[in-house]
């Protein structure tokens, strides 16, 4: 039994992507989700290609994500990545929101509950990252750390030195940023430590055409849509 137990802790990670981890492990809250249980990329197949492209075997560095409102920008996409890199691939992670209010209601109402609803994430956390009341914007977990700024903390977000970081609602964001700092210069810059593992993603609901930092980045990327079959009708 011993034997067994070793060589199962010494055989290689099994290889995932960012949607087969979730369909293996996260749990939708009945708090923040009309649709509590399982999660199934199946239920919104447009997500699949962002979180693979976040995926730590995909060869993306960044990820820009233009999406409607609501989508499942963060209770999907940001929440399985998130879950992904604290319970299959331990990473220093960071999320940053528009404003401290927005980052208030994002742990409440996104992080918490799905944490609480998802064993492999709870398992994760270390007990004390779990208790604290001090500890609502940073979580500890084996392998890495998850922390949880907003734009109005340019000195914190400096300090920060990570190999996983979300934008999210990027274009508010980048409007909240204070400091005069260039938004995407400033969050790449936390990911400089790792520049062959790295991974940034930007997602949101893109702000008006000729302004949006999140359609300015898409068009330099290789501009991916997700294209859905027509009813063939005749009229």
């Amino acid at each position: 039994i011993i034997l067994a137990a070793a060589a199962r802790a010494l055989a290689p990670r099994q290889p995932l992507t960012v949607s087969q981890w979730a369909d293996a492990e996260r749990y939708m809250s009945a708090k923040g989700s009309p649709r509590p249980g399982k999660f199934r990329t199946a239920d919104n197949p447009p997500l699949r290609e962002i979180m693979a492209c976040m995926s730590e075997r995909h060869p993306a560095r960044d990820v820009y994500a233009l999406l409607p409102i609501p989508f499942g920008k963060s209770d999907a996409v940001a929440i399985n990545v998130i879950g992904y890199y604290m319970h299959h691939s331990p990473s220093p992670m960071m999320v940053v929101l528009p404003g401290e209010k927005t980052q208030r209601d994002w742990i409440a109402q996104k992080l918490v509950p799905s944490i609480e609803a998802t064993p492999a994430m709870r398992n994760a956390i270390s007990q004390a990252s779990r208790d604290s009341a001090n500890q609502r914007d940073f979580k500890d977990f084996e392998g890495g750390q998850l922390f949880i700024e907003h734009a109005g903390s340019t000195a914190r977000l400096k300090l920060k030195s990570v190999r996983v970081v979300i934008g999210d609602e990027f274009d508010e964001l980048a409007q909240q940023l204070q400091g005069g700092d260039d938004p995407e210069s400033m969050i790449d810059g936390r990911t400089s430590a790792f520049p062959s593992t790295c991974k940034r993603l930007k997602i949101g609901t893109p702000m008006l055409e000729g302004t949006s930092r999140l359609k300015a980045g898409w068009n330099r990327s290789d501009q991916r849509h997700f294209h859905v079959p027509g009813g063939g009708g005749g009229g």
